[in-house]
């Protein structure tokens, strides 16, 4: 089943299913802030296989036709004759992409505000919950081949997942509150708003969004065992003593909220809305008052292409891969901005049709590039790469870009090695 039947088949079952959410009355106590004992079972929660979904990437040619439902588009979004085509024209191949994340997500639980209630499913597989407060945080764990991170979230003041960072890299000592509600997923897309599953370790519980092993074919979950190794990837519990080290780096809690942090804000709420011209505004501003901050521009970047100002969307996403360094790969792809994933395939569809008009416009073709490096198309995106990397202003740019795709697809193939052992 292709990426795009799969969301019309999920869109369909969350229109018709009524969501029973958990209730802050109820409470949970726990035993430390890393850990996650003293959990409580929501009542009335059941297994919920009929929204776990496969997001991971968009496949070749989707090919899609969706009734306009009025308010449910974002604004800016092209209809033509009452219909919403959603293909994606990458050239008729399949090609070589980033292996799918298979995790639970919630984007209609997405809420811009805090959150007193963190939920979960624990390690017995139930749905659970527990209050929480401003300096809980949770351990999570991500992995990419042989690669693996942990990063910590802090669920009282996350709200969405914005950024997917590429190589995996993300600056370490970042306090700024911007991103403790719009954090990131390295390697990998694993949803705006995703269910952790919890992991019981040796020495250490932590969590993970990808759910190894289950059958998401049919768009549903089939949690078939209750234990919880035989479909969530065990780590290595050697190696804590090194990731708690990484982790003790992060802060404990953001610093108090700044201008930067409340245009950011806007901006996302603005561009989630489809109101791409002030969110353009707002991360404008927030971009020159904080000069330093190498994830900015990334969004600022997202925005400009979403308002189909591709050759200022190129010319500031030069200046972001500028400060590359190679050593540190912070290459982020802001896919978490979207309200869904259609909004976005729909203008890289926009953005492939002028692309293949001109193919000598070398802004174009690292513009294209650099989305469908973060949709994880490593072929398609290569191809239009290794056209930008024959102009001279666009060549430091598109290296950058080949750069991390040619890592990410060595990576890519033992991540998909080990997804079969999962899976046996």
């Amino acid at each position: 089943m292709s990426l795009a039947e799969r969301l019309r088949v999920n869109q369909e079952r969350t229109a018709s299913r009524t969501t029973t959410q958990a209730s802050p009355r109820s409470g949970g106590a726990g035993r430390s802030h890393d850990g996650i004992a003293g959990t409580r079972p929501v009542p009335g929660h059941t297994r919920p296989g009929s929204t776990a979904r496969d997001r991971g990437v968009a496949g070749p040619r989707l090919k899609k036709t969706i009734p306009d439902r009025g308010g449910d588009i974002a604004a800016g979004s092209r209809t033509h004759a009452g219909v919403r085509d959603t293909r994606l024209r990458l050239h008729g191949h399949s090609g070589a992409r980033v292996p799918q994340a298979r995790y639970h997500d919630r984007p209609h639980l997405v809420r811009h505000v805090p959150r007193r209630v963190h939920v979960f499913r624990d390690y017995r597989d139930r749905v659970s919950h527990r209050v929480v407060w401003p300096h809980y945080r949770i351990p999570i764990y991500y992995r990419l081949g042989w690669r693996s991170a942990f990063s910590y979230v802090h669920p009282y003041y996350h709200r969405k997942y914005v950024f997917v960072s590429l190589g995996g890299y993300w600056p370490i000592g970042c306090s700024s509150l911007r991103y403790y509600w719009y954090g990131y997923h390295p390697y990998v897309w694993c949803g705006y708003y995703p269910m952790p599953h919890e992991v019981i370790g040796a020495s250490h519980n932590y969590y993970t969004y990808n759910y190894y092993g289950s059958d998401y074919t049919s768009g549903q979950a089939a949690y078939t065992q209750t234990s919880t190794d035989s479909y969530i990837e065990p780590v290595d519990h050697t190696t804590f003593a090194d990731v708690r080290e990484k982790l003790a780096q992060q802060a404990a809690e953001p610093d108090a909220q700044t201008l930067v942090d409340t245009r950011f804000e806007e901006a996302v709420k603005t561009f989630e809305s489809g109101d791409y011209s002030t969110a353009i505004e707002k991360f404008a501003e927030a971009t020159e008052l904080a000069p330093d901050d190498v994830i900015l521009p990334f969004a600022y970047t997202q925005a400009l292409f979403a308002n189909e100002q591709y050759a200022e969307a190129a010319e500031v996403l030069r200046a972001a891969l500028a400060k590359v360094a190679p050593e540190k790969e912070s290459v982020f792809y802001p896919r978490g901005l979207y309200s869904k994933d259609e909004v976005l395939f729909e203008q890289i569809n926009c953005l492939i049709e002028k692309a293949e008009l001109d193919e000598t416009d070398a802004d174009l073709q690292l513009l294209l590039g650099y989305q469908l490096l973060g949709i994880g198309e490593l072929d398609a995106a290569s191809e239009h790469l290794e056209r930008a990397i024959e102009d001279p202003k666009n060549a430091p740019g598109a290296e950058v870009l080949l750069r991390l795709l040619h890592q990410i697809k060595a990576e890519s193939a033992g991540a998909e090695d080990a997804e079969e052992e999962a899976k046996q």
